[in-house]
């Protein structure tokens, strides 16, 4: 059988298998993201992801669409490895050809959980061959790709699980340049506290201390239903599997989530850098691009004190990703203190979503938030505390 009826058969046809890695916390965030590009999906979810079985388009549907997924692979076998032996011998049973390109050779990542091989180099290098031999014939050069193609191997209580990367560059690369701030978001970070604090019913989004600006970007792009899909390329464009025609059809036919009900952004920051970093990324390059459709007066870019900010109108969202770890040279109780009173002050209508980094300045803002989310930015624990009039 020739390699394009196997990969109909075995690859195109079939159901398989699929991971979902988003932000530890906002496992349910995400999986409601997916259900709502997806109506009918069942999803099972765990730490750090979310599985679930369907065909590749699906998977292709959320890799276009999603803007919490931070990756997505699918399965291409899990089996029993309590030896090398075993592993090798399953390992070579892969059809690899079905579902990498013949080069460039992916990057193979190995992780270990209880489980008796527990060496992830040594498992490397009796993997790596494998995969060689498999995809590559005599003489063949190595090419470059425009997306990596990566490779995952997961070993935990002796049961091995290999999946292949779709996305290529992680998912909060959005595929357009911007400049940054100290320790800005991840893009998807910021659309999952979004989505988690009720943006698709807000309408004026408030980003106070908005850095990069990664909160109004993210509300820009939802807004303008951007397609981020055509921004950037995807590993999975150049598998085996991908078939250009029913990508095409799938972009063309379906379409991410919209905010409907947001008729403003109010971005702002104290520091004139900051507001220049705004400028760039909002208005001029960035995600610029995609708001050429909306209102001129949609966006407000403004250098302005938190504190100085007038009370908020109803159904408003206020979102803030305070200084903390490295940006902060004041006393971390203090300011948020006084963050507090702020709120309760001027946003006590308002839904609000903030970022906490730890539990004295928890204590120090003396809210009652109605949900807690323990994740982490920038390597840092944070809490992100949402709060509904």
């Amino acid at each position: 059988m020739d390699l394009s009826k196997r990969i109909k058969r075995q690859i195109t046809a079939k159901e398989h298998v699929f991971r979902v890695l988003c932000h530890l916390g906002f496992e349910s965030t995400c999986a409601q993201e997916l259900k709502t590009l997806a109506p009918g999906i069942e999803l099972e979810i765990l730490p750090g992801n979310l599985l679930f079985s369907a065909k590749l388009e699906v998977a292709w549907k959320f890799l276009a669409f999603s803007r919490t997924a931070l990756r997505i692979e699918m399965q291409m076998d899990s089996f029993a490895a309590e030896n090398f032996g075993r592993l090798e011998k399953k390992a070579s049973e892969i059809p690899w050809k079905l579902f990498l390109p013949n080069s460039p050779l992916p990057k193979i990542h190995v992780s270990c959980k209880k489980s008796r091989l527990y060496h992830s180099d040594a498992i490397l290098e009796r993997l790596e061959p494998i995969v060689k031999n498999a995809l590559f014939e005599r003489g063949m050069e190595i090419q470059n790709a425009t997306s990596p193609q990566n490779v995952f191997v997961r070993l935990e209580n002796d049961r091995c699980t290999i999946s292949v990367d779709l996305a290529g560059e992680p998912l909060y690369k959005r595929g357009f340049e911007r400049h940054v701030e100290c320790a800005p978001l991840r893009d998807t970070l910021a659309a999952a506290i979004l989505f988690e604090a009720g943006i698709l019913s807000a309408n004026q989004l408030i980003d106070p201390m908005a850095g990069s600006g990664t909160f109004s970007s993210e509300a820009l792009l939802l807004k303008a239903n951007a397609s981020l899909w055509k921004t950037r390329s995807f590993a999975a464009k150049e598998q085996p599997a991908f078939r250009e025609a029913a990508w095409n059809f799938m972009t063309s036919h379906a379409s991410g989530i919209s905010l409907s009900n947001l008729t403003e952004i109010l971005a702002s920051d104290f520091f004139e850098k900051a507001v220049s970093t705004l400028e760039y990324n909002l208005r001029e390059n960035g995600a610029a691009a995609f708001a050429k459709g909306l209102p001129n007066d949609f966006l407000k870019v403004r250098q302005k004190n938190f504190f100085d900010l007038p009370k908020a109108q109803a159904n408003s969202l206020l979102v803030l990703n305070p200084p903390y770890g490295k940006r902060i040279s004041a006393d971390v109780s203090s300011l948020y203190q006084e963050i507090g009173k702020k709120i309760r002050a001027d946003f006590s209508n308002s839904k609000v979503a903030v970022m906490v980094p730890g539990k004295a300045a928890e204590r120090a803002l003396a809210l009652s938030p109605q949900k807690r989310v323990e994740t982490s930015h920038g390597g840092i624990d944070v809490s992100v505390l949402f709060l509904n009039p």
